[in-house]
């Protein structure tokens, strides 16, 4: 039964972590002029505005996932490319500051086992989007960096490949990739469970 219970407590911190990382972009994107995520509701920190089930169910499968991707317009910011850069940057950052906060709540709270739990899942998927948001695959953020580095002619031949580069991606996870990001994974959290635990 208890297992039963840390397992599904992963769902709740999923959902935290990936409102973290959506909300902190529509937060973002904002300050910078962008009206989308205000009319669009997604200025919340309402976790049910940021969920995306397709997203929920890998990330527990396998640790790779995502929130409903924030809709945002460059069209607002003075600086495009500086405004695409930081409001790609700033989930991840988020995630990785959150990831030690929670950590830290997770043995705060050690005596109280399931909430325990629950925070320090939290954390491992605060990681979990820390390192799959630094592949330039769609719809991780390292994709939305590249928009603001890259020539505009490379960087929409990469466009043009997005379906197919997600989709082998994911075939490419499920053959045992996913293994070799879930080691870097597991470096970084427990590097940073180590500093509490």
């Amino acid at each position: 039964m208890n297992q039963l219970i840390v397992f599904l407590l992963g769902i709740p911190a999923i959902m935290i972590a990936t409102t973290i990382h959506e909300f902190t972009r529509a937060v973002v994107s904002s300050s910078l002029g962008d009206k989308l995520p205000r009319e669009q509701g997604r200025l919340t920190i309402n976790p049910l505005k940021h969920f995306e089930p397709i997203g929920m169910i890998l990330m527990l499968a396998c640790g790779f996932g995502w929130g409903l991707p924030v809709n945002t317009s460059a069209l607002y910011y003075k600086d495009r490319k500086k405004g695409v850069l930081i409001t790609a940057v700033a989930p991840t950052i988020a995630n990785l500051i959150f990831a030690f906060v929670f950590a830290f709540a997770g043995w705060f709270t050690s005596n109280i086992y399931f909430l325990s739990i629950l925070f320090v899942k939290t954390a491992y998927y605060c990681c979990c989007l820390v390192i799959y948001n630094l592949i330039p695959v769609a719809p991780m953020d390292c994709l939305k960096v590249l928009s603001s580095v890259l020539p505009a002619n490379s960087y929409y031949k990469l466009i043009q490949y997005e379906k197919v580069i997600q989709m082998g991606f994911l075939f490419l996870l499920f053959l045992g990739l996913g293994n070799f990001f879930g080691r870097i994974i597991d470096m970084l959290y427990m590097a940073i469970t180590s500093i509490f635990f």
